[in-house]
């Protein structure tokens, strides 16, 4: 059964999240079998957060998968500085991904293909609905360009939303520039490097000015200095490999049937109450209780 809720998609970068929780709880919580749980019973509040705060007809946590190829081809030391997952997590993910299942949320993923080029494969065929996507990802900004697409980021207690307008003022570029953008500054989350002497002020000053960097590397003569201009007209080649990463692949994976493929569904109350129990997360227990025993209420009229 889906959800009795606003018809629109809500896709979630999984491990975004799930390193947010590993990092933000204390290590060496852990389950009745020693087990470690603090990035469980992170994504678990926020999987109830999501379900309290996040309801929609369609929606998807969308993960990594395999080695990222198509990048690496491109730049072999792309995210090559990235730690190994921490051990302590990785025995998490199965658990997590059983708790995601109970919530009702299809999972999306593709061998070689990153969790942004998924939801851009899935925004771009929207259809006639909204999306919103919870994610801190900067690539992902480019998506706001549509004006049905929203970008949700958790605070304490509520979400920070950002459209294109809002996107354009923390950036200080329009949305559709963010590729040109990125490619000026690189990313050392990435391990991309940007062009040198050109920091976030300039390449929005040069953007504001230019709108491209097409038009920039086409009027070099009008930059603001001589080594502006020098450093631009080394890096083409740089900035034209930057754009290709940054570029978002929107193929979808093998698995997608259209917007069916990620309908959600009402979470399993009486299996949470069961998972909650089997990891030792007490406090959680009295909520999926409730719910479960309000709907076996309901199955009764």
């Amino acid at each position: 059964m889906s959800m009795a809720s606003e018809e629109r998609i809500v896709l979630v970068d999984a491990y975004a999240h799930i390193y947010r929780c590993f990092f933000a709880i204390r290590a060496g919580l852990t389950n009745p079998r020693g087990e470690p749980t603090n990035a469980l019973y992170g994504i678990a509040r926020f999987l109830l957060q999501l379900h309290r705060s996040m309801g929609s007809s369609h929606g998807a946590f969308v993960f990594d998968k395999g080695k990222i190829t198509r990048r690496v081809e491109i730049c072999p030391e792309y995210k090559a500085q990235r730690p190994p997952m921490p051990d302590t997590m990785r025995p998490q993910i199965a658990p997590i991904r059983e708790w995601i299942d109970a919530f009702g949320w299809p999972i999306l993923e593709q061998e070689g293909l990153e969790a942004d080029d998924l939801i851009a494969a899935v925004t771009r065929r929207r259809e006639a609905l909204p999306v919103t996507i919870c994610t801190k990802d900067k690539d992902i900004m480019q998506l706001t360009t549509d004006p049905q697409v929203t970008i949700a980021q958790p605070e304490k207690d509520s979400w920070k939303i950002l459209g294109a307008a809002e996107v354009a003022e923390h950036f200080g570029v329009k949305p559709e520039q963010i590729l040109d953008y990125l490619s000026l500054l690189g990313d050392t989350a990435d391990n991309i490097i940007g062009v040198p002497g050109v920091g976030a002020k300039t390449a929005s000053k040069l953007l504001g000015q230019f709108g491209s960097i097409a038009e920039m590397l086409a009027h070099l003569d009008q930059m603001p200095s001589p080594k502006i201009a020098q450093s631009l007209e080394a890096s083409r080649e740089l900035l034209k490999r930057n754009q290709c990463l940054v570029a978002l692949d929107d193929t979808p994976p093998a698995s997608w049937q259209g917007l069916p493929t990620i309908v959600r569904n009402e979470p399993d109350w009486a299996r949470l109450v069961s998972l909650a129990k089997d990891q030792g997360f007490q406090s959680l227990v009295p909520t999926f209780q409730k719910e479960a025993d309000a709907g076996q209420q309901l199955s009764f009229f």
